[in-house]
């Protein structure tokens, strides 16, 4: 089905492409019923402009659709979350900003409970879970300084969710980590059960710590771009950040 927003237009693109090419071609029957044999090689450029304009008018088409496709405007909010992360949106570290010419910025825990807050109601508009049960991601490790062992590979599997419905800001989730390291001697390969939760008014998975080292896993989503986050390894007794990671989910994962 369309994104709301999107039906009326593609509803009126095509009716217009129908329009023209009705009258087109009414044009072009009326002259061959009132004409006679001499004007066949007239008949022939005028069917040949009829191809031509049909020709444009479906390339017009296409560049509309282009443009009001969902996937095309998902992908221009994930670039605009990521620049204004980068500039920052004068909320508090706990609020969520709605967003659009009036800018307003709401308690974050508001965020997907199921009552619009924001003026503009955005604080509602983006309420699917990406870390659904089966998501799976697998992590690049572009920093590493939390032990001695750089993971040759490291990401998690989603395995159970739970959403309260009266609090739905927050959805808690049961997971398994992946981990897998060389030393000098010999490779291991770390499958550790943990929790944790994905909180909607900072679009952020946190995933507590699983063994000795109490080391927390954070993803940073965009709110948009449900293939990749942003991930963080933390100390829990500190939060310092000890290890970056980008996370992107598997092809296979529906």
């Amino acid at each position: 089905c369309s994104r709301p927003g999107t039906v009326g237009l593609n509803t009126e693109t095509d009716s217009t492409m129908t329009r023209l090419l009705t009258a087109a071609i009414l044009a072009v029957a009326l002259l061959v019923v009132n004409a006679d044999d001499d004007y066949s090689a007239e008949f022939e450029k005028l069917d040949s402009r009829l191809d031509g304009i049909t020709s444009r008018i479906h390339n017009l088409v296409a560049k509309i659709d282009s443009r009001v496709d969902p996937e095309t405007i998902r992908k221009a909010h994930s670039l605009e979350e990521r620049v204004i992360k980068l500039e920052g949106n004068q909320c508090g570290k706990r609020e969520f900003q709605c967003g659009s010419k009036d800018p307003q910025c709401v308690p974050a825990l508001f965020v997907c409970d199921g009552v619009k807050d924001c003026r503009n109601g955005h604080d509602e508009d983006n309420c699917d879970l990406p870390t659904n049960v089966g998501a799976q991601f697998d992590g690049h490790t572009i920093t590493h300084s939390c032990n001695n062992h750089r993971p040759d590979t490291l990401g998690f599997e989603i395995t159970k969710v739970r959403r309260d419905p009266y609090f739905q800001t927050v959805a808690f989730v049961r997971a398994n980590v992946h981990l897998s390291y060389t030393d000098a001697t010999k490779s291991f390969a770390l499958h550790l059960p943990t929790t944790g939760y994905y909180n909607f008014g900072v679009r952020k998975l946190v995933l507590l710590p699983t063994n000795e080292e109490r080391l927390i896993i954070v993803c940073d989503f965009d709110g948009y771009n449900f293939d990749r986050c942003q991930g963080s390894v933390k100390r829990e007794s500190t939060l310092e950040v000890c290890s970056t990671v980008l996370f992107v989910r598997k092809q296979n994962d529906e």
